[in-house]
């Protein structure tokens, strides 16, 4: 059960792995695609009204009662500081790494990997708490809600 949500926490703190990857290798006699930085601009794009958006999503899932209200607000306030590693990332981005350079491709990756998880142990936290507090249907819908193929879908 614990995998799964994290998985999906990972969504929701910007579904970062598509954009972490390099693009291929440009085509022989064209300019060089920029599929990274363009997913990267769009990752950065609006982060907080996106965030804001899956909130209001769990809250209409979940339902929280008023005696879950404090619970819920605790929540939703670790979710969104759990956005702030990302946000770091986007306002001093790692530079981008030529095709034919493996060790500058990893190590970008490895950059992006550590906002991950700086962002995933703000929220696995939150998640325990606020789900200690919730019944069975609303941890299922919880569950459901921040399942990875919820999350992990993108909406353009």
């Amino acid at each position: 059960m614990k995998k799964p949500i994290l998985l999906a926490l990972a969504g929701l703190a910007f579904a970062m792995p598509a954009f972490a990857q390099q693009p291929p290798a440009p085509p022989a006699g064209g300019p060089p695609p920029d599929h990274a930085r363009r997913g990267f601009e769009r990752m950065c794009a609006d982060a907080d009204a996106r965030i804001a958006s899956r909130l209001a999503y769990l809250e209409a899932k979940v339902k929280p009662t008023a005696a879950q209200r404090s619970a819920w607000e605790s929540f939703a306030r670790d979710s969104r500081a759990a956005g702030e590693p990302m946000k770091r990332l986007c306002d001093n981005p790692p530079a981008a790494a030529a095709p034919n350079d493996a060790a500058a491709q990893l190590a970008r990756r490895e950059t992006f990997t550590q906002a991950m998880a700086a962002s995933l142990a703000v929220l696995r936290p939150a998640v325990e708490r606020f789900q200690a507090v919730l019944d069975d249907a609303q941890k299922s819908a919880l569950a459901e809600a921040l399942s990875p193929r919820r999350m992990m879908r993108r909406h353009h």
